[in-house]
């Protein structure tokens, strides 16, 4: 048995673990500072992290050796936590510097969010090792003004997918707005009309939720919780939509055809959401061909109680739609975001067509509809034959991106 006589306590050794790493958070902070930030934000976001741990660690630093062992592990816990938290952003900030990353794309995607959430917001643009594009949402402390916006790193140059990160944007813009506040009394009152719309569902359900201590108010907190969640997904879609255009379209069935997802009560049916978004396209007047979500296939079906509150959560879902995407669509008309134009889209797809990029001056949104039109139209460009022209489109589109801002800055565009 080892003796304990003159060794260093549990709590003097777990105070010590917790400054070693913060010191190894800082010296990462310090490697990465080297780096080539393609934009100021990625640059300023390490210096608000860098000046946050640096607290802490003065912090750490002065905690006396008289403290409580309860206090020390308080300390360690929190300190735990936020390194979790702030790990997975500093990665994100040093993939962000990643050259394969379309950094042209970056001040147009910016003026949208400082147009939807305010002046102050920074946008950082990045790779990921996730399927579909995703973002964090504008809740972390350190980084309360930062959008973060990820996309799958096989697809991290390619621009086409760009209209995907309008649906990230949008969780921002739902928070920024609170939107979810604006619905929440007509969703209560429309889950409870839903509800009553399935008498013997609910009598069924009810019966059932009884025998394991529920009752109808734990239901109905249940498909709110489901349908609130759907609706957030659907005001990304129609705010994507809105901001780019069909090639949101072209874009969502690119990452997701055919549909046939595992249902999530999180998220509308694979059908469902489609619907939603083809309601969009007719309600903006864009075109997009006719047969593009054609034999697209339905979620799969969840069964038990998820399921039984998905029955009542879409009908719920269904009746607030019109309400959600004219929030969405109404929100970018007063930030007077611009729509796509079919003239402009019809020019800079020209220009495509003979191997040159637009120059009069298009948005992000007519340059990537163009794009997809262009692709759609050349059958897809997927051989191996194909690559060289796939990459010219790329980048012909990113020239174009430049050509724009170019002429923006000029006060041309």
């Amino acid at each position: 048995m080892t003796s304990t006589i003159g060794r260093p306590s549990t709590k003097t050794l777990r105070l010590a673990s917790a400054r070693r790493r913060v010191r190894a958070f800082l010296d990462q902070i310090a490697e990465l500072e080297n780096a080539d930030f393609p934009h100021p934000d990625g640059k300023e976001a390490l210096a608000l992290l860098k000046r946050e741990f640096e607290l802490r660690q003065r912090s750490l630093g002065r905690i006396p050796d008289t403290v409580s062992d309860a206090t020390v592990d308080e300390v360690c816990a929190d300190t735990s936590i936020f390194l979790e938290r702030y790990t997975d952003i500093l990665g994100f900030i040093l993939r962000s510097t990643n050259v394969r990353n379309a950094f042209e794309v970056h001040f147009p995607l910016k003026r949208l969010i400082q147009r939807v959430i305010g002046e102050e917001a920074k946008l950082i643009m990045s790779s990921e090792w996730n399927f579909v594009p995703f973002t964090w949402p504008m809740n972390l402390d350190v980084l309360g003004d930062f959008v973060l916006v990820g996309g799958p790193a096989p697809e991290s140059g390619n621009v086409l997918i760009i209209p995907l990160a309008g649906h990230e944007i949008g969780h921002s813009a739902w928070r920024q707005a609170d939107i979810a506040l604006k619905i929440t009394p007509r969703l209560i009152a429309a889950i409870a009309q839903a509800i009553a719309n399935r008498p013997d569902d609910r009598d069924r359900l009810t019966s059932q939720l009884a025998r394991d201590g529920h009752d109808l108010s734990w239901l109905e907190h249940q498909c709110f919780a489901s349908a609130a969640k759907q609706l957030e997904e659907i005001f990304c879609d129609m705010f994507a939509l809105y901001v780019f255009g069909p090639s949101f379209a072209f874009a969502y069935e690119y990452f997701l055809a055919p549909g046939k997802s595992n249902r999530s009560v999180t998220y509308p049916s694979s059908l469902n959401r489609v619907r939603y978004l083809l309601d969009g396209v007719r309600e903006l007047k864009f075109a997009v061909d006719d047969d593009l979500f054609a034999n697209w296939q339905d979620s799969s079906l969840r069964v038990g109680i998820a399921g039984d509150i998905l029955l009542f959560a879409d009908d719920a879902v269904e009746a607030m739609f019109p309400m959600v995407r004219d929030l969405a669509f109404d929100i970018l008309k007063r930030s007077s975001v611009p729509m796509c134009r079919d003239a402009a889209v019809d020019r800079v797809r020209g220009a495509l067509t003979i191997g040159i990029p637009d120059g009069d001056g298009a948005t992000l949104a007519e340059i990537v509809t163009a794009g997809w039109l262009h692709l759609r139209g050349k059958g897809g460009l997927s051989t191996e034959t194909d690559q060289p022209e796939l990459g010219m489109l790329n980048e012909l589109m990113l020239k174009s991106v430049e050509v724009s801002e170019y002429r923006l800055r000029l006060g041309h565009a």
